[in-house]
């Protein structure tokens, strides 16, 4: 070995290669989901998106249709109106699937408990999709905090 591939070696075995991968934000968790337990004490687990941008986009795209009668004026939209636009947006958009959902002896599938949260008697479903969604976004965005160094 000659003089200069020494030193190249030598150079290449002292430089040493950082690998930024773990630097990369998941984003699986709002392309494929990932399973939460909204509630420790009950069975029922939900697989969910978080929040991600389509969900955002919706929301506002149909608030703003229905603060039509109200002038335009989406913070005069009765509470009702609002729950029933986020449960759509959650059901389009968040939620990928459940497991355990048990009523009446029976487990519902995905569009069975989806057609649920809807009605007044499913708001307590509802509450539980949406505390699994927002524990699946605060994961997501404490880990691209973490990623982003703050």
């Amino acid at each position: 070995m000659n003089t200069d591939q020494t030193n190249l070696t030598a150079t290449a075995t002292a430089t040493k290669v950082d690998d930024l991968g773990d630097l990369l934000v998941d984003e699986s968790v709002h392309r494929d989901g990932v399973w939460m337990k909204p509630d420790p004490d009950r069975a029922l687990r939900i697989k969910t998106k978080g929040f991600p941008d389509a969900y955002h986009d919706m929301q506002a795209r149909q608030q703003r249709t229905a603060a039509k009668s109200f002038n335009g004026d989406v913070e005069k939209l009765p509470v009702a109106v609002k729950r029933q636009i986020n449960a759509k947006c959650l059901i389009a958009h968040s939620l990928v699937a459940v497991e355990n959902c048990v009523i009446g002896g029976q487990e519902l599938s995905l569009e069975e408990f989806a057609e649920l949260i809807k009605e007044p008697r499913g708001a307590k479903l509802l509450t539980l999709a949406f505390t699994a969604a927002t524990m699946a976004q605060e994961a997501h965005t404490a880990e691209t905090e973490e990623a982003a160094g703050n």
